[in-house]
């Protein structure tokens, strides 16, 4: 009886602590948070420059393996979000332009893609602690999704209602200080 004392303290300490990083996702129906990033060609973005776009947010990393998942996920939905012109917004927490450069290498994002490198703003906008993290922002800038990763197919019904008519019509203007992925 004495040996279990430890196993089920650290059981305890774990689930314990479970809860509190899904408790920093951010509810459904509110503003999202905005902050600033760097684009690869070494200038400031907001998220809020994509207002009135649906966006999709991406936080990871470039070595995290669920995060590479989201990466293929969002590319085999690209032709939808394409159509969509859903925006994809990648933000890239602790990683330098070299090594964010080097992972986007020959991926075909053909939806509009924004890769951005985190200067700790997103981080703490989002209370980022678990990777990777997606959150879907409709035109009105209002979370309707804030979790982990979705397939392509999720992915499609979740942001299938929040494109209005008018605005797959139109071609997407780039923010003009962002730079195209690599």
């Amino acid at each position: 009886m004495k040996a279990l004392w430890k196993p089920l303290l650290v059981t305890a300490l774990l689930l314990g602590f479970m809860p509190y990083p899904a408790a920093a996702y951010l509810e459904k129906g509110t503003i999202a948070p905005d902050f600033e990033a760097t684009g690869l060609d070494g200038k400031d973005v907001h998220l809020s420059d994509f207002k009135g776009k649906v966006i999709i947010l991406k936080l990871g990393t470039t070595w995290c393996p669920d995060c590479v998942g989201m990466t293929k996920d969002l590319l085999a939905a690209g032709e939808y979000l394409k159509e969509k012109d859903v925006v994809v917004v990648d933000v890239f927490i602790q990683e330098t332009a070299k090594t964010v450069s080097s992972y986007l290498k020959g991926k075909d994002f053909l939806m509009p893609f924004f890769p951005l490198l985190d200067k700790g703003k997103a981080h703490r906008a989002y209370q980022v602690y678990l990777i990777p993290r997606m959150v879907i922002i409709d035109q009105d800038f209002k979370i309707v999704h804030d979790g982990l990763r979705l397939a392509p197919k999720d992915l499609k019904e979740k942001t299938a209602s929040l494109v209005r008519p008018e605005t797959t019509d139109k071609i997407m203007q780039k923010p003009e200080n962002t730079a195209p992925c690599p």
